[in-house]
């Protein structure tokens, strides 16, 4: 993906459409080292930001956009599968397109007997100096919600948000079968409002 930030541009309300993906293939791993190449036959989506790549590749994906308000836009990417052991797995897909305020926690609303298991985060790797922390979110489960989450700006300026441009990657197995969901965005840094719901593809809610 590449992402173009000019001010003049934001200026304009263009700001959602200044990025642009293409496919690359990745061949076998010599050690640690990996080596990519561009697919000739695959074009540059321009305005299209990475995630949306899954939805271009397999159509059963549930594309949503989370807007905060006046501030900026996260796009979130579902797919529902079931496992063929009765349960299904839930795999989400989070972008920060362009919000400064990030986000920390990502929240999956359950009916009345859901269950959870083998919940899984991932993240980016920080290097070259920068100041955040890598810490993995932590996953909690009280029997209504199942949330992921990092240190609070309050606690720690530095901790590992949703900072711009990034993309976190949220799944879990459920005994619930996917249908009208919702989930919830915490915000990072302070303002109105501290968070955003939206109604997405989930653990059906009765």
């Amino acid at each position: 993906e590449g992402h173009y930030v000019t001010a003049d541009d934001a200026a304009a309300g263009n700001q959602d459409n200044n990025a642009s993906y293409r496919e690359i293939s990745i061949g076998n791993p010599s050690g640690s080292t990996y080596y990519l190449s561009i697919v000739p036959s695959y074009p540059t989506r321009r305005g299209k930001a990475a995630v949306r790549a899954w939805k271009d590749a397999d159509p059963a994906v549930v594309e949503t956009d989370i807007r905060v308000p006046g501030e900026g836009l996260f796009i979130l990417a579902v797919d529902a599968r079931p496992t063929g052991t009765g349960t299904w797995r839930y795999r989400y897909a989070l972008q920060n397109l362009n919000s400064d305020r990030s986000a920390r926690s990502f929240t999956v609303g359950f009916p009345l007997g859901g269950t959870v298991q083998n919940p899984a985060f991932h993240d980016v790797d920080y290097h070259s100096g920068e100041p955040y922390a890598g810490t993995d979110w932590q996953a909690v489960f009280d029997g209504a919600y199942l949330t992921w989450s990092t240190d609070t700006f309050e606690v720690n300026p530095n901790a590992n948000a949703l900072r711009f441009d990034a993309i976190y990657s949220f799944s879990f197995e459920s005994n619930v079968s996917p249908g009208a969901g919702k989930v919830t965005l915490q915000l990072f840094k302070p303002g109105q409002p501290t968070e955003v719901a939206v109604s997405t593809l989930g653990p059906l809610m009765e």
